[in-house]
């Protein structure tokens, strides 16, 4: 929910995924040997009306190459103040803005009233600070980026992110249904109480010698490889290795 909340994903958006996704699964997955899955084995494994199920069949995938769901309210703001006239400056930029102004002049607020009225004008301004969308000096707002999350090469950091989080699950997901072949290897290390002053040592540590390991999965792996030229099906096989730290709150008192 976090990397969803940072990224400006509304919870409608990823409603509307998770019920095409759960019909997805039920369909592919979860058929009958030799029967065509029905409109109704679906609603008893999802839980999902069958009048849902058919609505959600009848209308584009939420992640196909339909039209892509309307914009947050933070990204419809940063939109408007790039793109109206109206709160623009001398020279055609955005301007900065008072965040309120008497008589409707330009000002934040109006802004926020002309492109998202359902949103309170402090919590977006609190939102588009804390993703250094705009700067605050006083009264005055200023726009710093030219999108909501203005980060460089996001969609391939979250292209990987997804990747690396569904071979994951599909691996815990594998090994908890018990299926063939397996176990796979799923295991990880890890000790409390460890001092602070460590952590650096350690994440250099497992860094380094992480990718060592990786790099000797590398050579071996690569020789398993088949030549591109190869017409039989293969397979997507690989190891992950992982890092992980937190503070350890299992020793605050229980209430």
């Amino acid at each position: 929910m976090r990397l969803l909340l940072r990224h400006g994903v509304s919870y409608r958006f990823f409603a509307d995924i998770a019920r095409h996704v759960y019909v997805d699964v039920a369909r592919s997955d979860f058929s009958l040997p030799g029967r065509k899955q029905s409109l109704s084995r679906m609603a008893v494994l999802t839980g999902i009306n069958r009048k849902d199920i058919a609505k959600l069949q009848d209308r584009p995938h939420p992640l196909s190459g339909a039209a892509p769901e309307k914009p947050t309210p933070a990204a419809r703001v940063i939109t408007g103040w790039i793109n109206d006239v109206r709160f623009h400056s001398a020279d055609g930029s955005p301007a900065s803005l008072p965040v309120e102004a008497a008589d409707g002049a330009p000002s934040f607020s109006e802004l926020v009233r002309q492109y998202s009225r359902d949103v309170p004008v402090r919590a977006l301004l609190d939102e588009l600070e804390r993703v250094a969308a705009v700067n605050k000096d006083g009264d005055q707002v200023t726009l710093a980026a030219r999108g909501y999350i203005p980060v460089e090469d996001m969609q391939e950091n979250i292209r990987i992110f997804g990747t690396a989080a569904a071979d994951l699950m599909a691996t815990m997901d594998h090994n908890i249904a018990k299926e063939q072949p397996g176990p796979f290897i799923q295991r990880t290390v890890a000790y409390r109480n460890i001092p602070p002053e460590l952590l650096d040592t350690i994440r250099r540590r497992s860094a380094a010698e992480g990718q060592e390991f990786l790099l000797k999965v590398n050579e071996w792996l690569a020789e398993c490889e088949a030549p591109e030229t190869d017409s039989a099906a293969g397979y997507r096989a690989g190891i992950g290795l992982y890092y992980f730290e937190h503070a350890d709150d299992t020793h605050e008192v229980q209430s």
